[in-house]
């Protein structure tokens, strides 16, 4: 049964300890775009792209599959986060390995091959702590995952802040990446062991039984994952290191503004996993009401960032990065399509859509790419922030066509009208007060604020409504 009071605290409040998190984010951009400048900052972004994409390939799809499998058989809780941890130290440590060789037999330079060794710290223990998100998603206690990552977010700001101040090397700034890893690791084990005391056990059929629900899984998710860093990985090729820095400055104000959606629909997973074979009317419901609300969280971040596009660019780096500002004004169309492309993966996922999942995706990323190779080498940044744009367009109505299949939910068609409408209002009125001689974090406030009175007054959402979607 849905615990609908635990899966909204649980998304809530990752909700709420993010955007805390979120502004120490900021502040790390800041301080890296000030002391790299654009080159620098585009090889430190390509770095982390990199390593990131082989988190995702040794993830092998093991997260979502084993969260599916425990909500089905709790009692074999134990048994499968104890097999599950020997598969990802063996995958976490063969992917640093072929990280870090594929890597050295590249023409990088030197900063990028030695950087990316050291950043392989992050790789292995950011893999090895995601065994313990497992165990807490399924209880729906990922607040605490949370906690960790602002507590390791925060450590390495003062670290990073002060390898700037005794003017460290760009070498001792890719390490505060390592070290982030390390810390959220010991943070997520000790938050995990109030729950559940994992030890590594290896039982050749429960191992085998794992990761052959799990791989198909993971190649999807790889091949998304390749999806939403080849255009970095591209444009560092094509148009170098400060082609990169521009663009994933603007990059990052959708990186991290996407964990809101991403948390909600993760929240969702136990509850579509249990019950998408015996109570599909619930789950169609659920996805209905959902789909509103993460258009509604989703359109003042959007409105915000048109708006303010040069001011945030300004705000979170210097003059230099200033183009960035346009691809950030396209970027922001992304978000409220990457909300709901989530929300309809998760259904997907729950009813083991996997073969279609990954014909999905493998046609999305070569569409992506070779889009890419045509516009990249035309308009550099801006044409890779329109191939983002219009794949995920693509990807949301691909899943769209699917999911209608597998459950009969309505779209919130007079909701979807009232915030396009709200979020037009918004728009003008946010572009007669942009001249103002006002700071611009105290217009955004201003804006934010007239967007959700806006929504008040027309009944569109408020914090119950919010809470019914967690209604069967």
């Amino acid at each position: 049964m849905l615990d609908k009071k635990a899966v909204f605290i649980n998304t809530a409040s990752q909700v709420i300890v993010r955007f805390i998190t979120l502004a120490f984010t900021l502040i790390s951009i800041k301080l890296l775009t000030n002391y790299l400048g654009a080159a620098g900052v585009g090889k430190y972004n390509t770095i982390t792209a990199y390593v990131n994409l082989f988190i995702v390939v040794a993830d092998l799809g093991l997260f979502s599959v084993t969260v599916r499998e425990i909500s089905k058989n709790p009692e074999k809780e134990r048994k499968i986060l104890s097999n599950v941890l020997v598969i990802r130290l063996i995958s976490t440590i063969l992917a640093c390995g072929v990280a870090v060789f594929i890597v050295y037999m590249t023409k990088y330079d030197q900063q990028i091959k030695l950087g990316t060794l050291i950043a392989t710290g992050f790789l292995f223990f950011n893999l090895m702590a995601s065994v313990y998100d497992i165990a807490l998603q399924y209880r729906l206690k990922m607040q605490y995952s949370a906690i960790a990552e602002f507590l390791s977010k925060f450590i390495t700001i003062l670290a990073l802040y002060i390898i700037i101040r005794l003017n460290g090397n760009f070498y001792w700034i890719i390490s505060t990446i390592a070290l982030s890893g390390l810390l959220i690791f010991l943070f997520k084990w000790l938050f995990s062991t109030k729950f559940i005391r994992i030890s590594a056990e290896y039982n050749k059929s429960i191992a085998k039984w794992i990761f052959g629900l799990s791989w198909p899984f993971g190649l999807i998710f790889i091949v998304n994952n390749l999806f939403f860093k080849l255009d970095t990985l591209m444009l560092f090729a094509i148009k170098g290191a400060t082609a990169v820095g521009i663009y994933t400055v603007a990059y990052k104000i959708l990186e991290v503004t996407a964990f809101i959606g991403s948390y909600f629909s993760s929240a969702l997973k136990p509850a579509f996993s249990e019950n998408i074979s015996k109570d599909k009317e619930s789950i169609s419901s659920i996805l209905s009401k959902s789909i509103a609300v993460m258009l509604f969280i989703a359109a003042p971040i959007t409105i915000i960032c048109i708006v303010f596009s040069r001011e945030i660019i300004l705000f979170l780096s210097s003059p230099e990065f200033i183009s960035g500002s346009y691809a950030l004004i396209l970027l922001s169309f992304v978000l409220p399509l990457i909300y709901l492309d989530g929300l309809l993966g998760e259904l997907l996922i729950a009813n083991d859509e996997k073969k279609l999942l990954i014909r999905i995706s493998i046609f999305i990323l070569i569409f992506n790419f070779v889009v890419n190779l045509i516009v990249i080498p035309i308009y550099s940044f801006m044409g890779a922030a329109a191939t983002t744009l219009l794949s995920q367009i693509i990807l949301l109505g691909l899943k769209y066509h699917y999911t209608k299949k597998i459950i009969r939910y309505n779209l919130p068609k007079v909701k979807i009208m009232k915030i396009l409408a709200i979020s037009i209002l918004t728009l003008a009125i946010g572009w007669m007060i942009r001249g103002l001689n006002v700071n611009f974090l105290i217009l955004i406030f201003l804006l934010g604020t007239v967007y959700f009175t806006l929504c008040y007054l027309f009944k569109l959402a408020n914090l119950r409504s919010i809470k019914e979607i967690l209604q069967s």
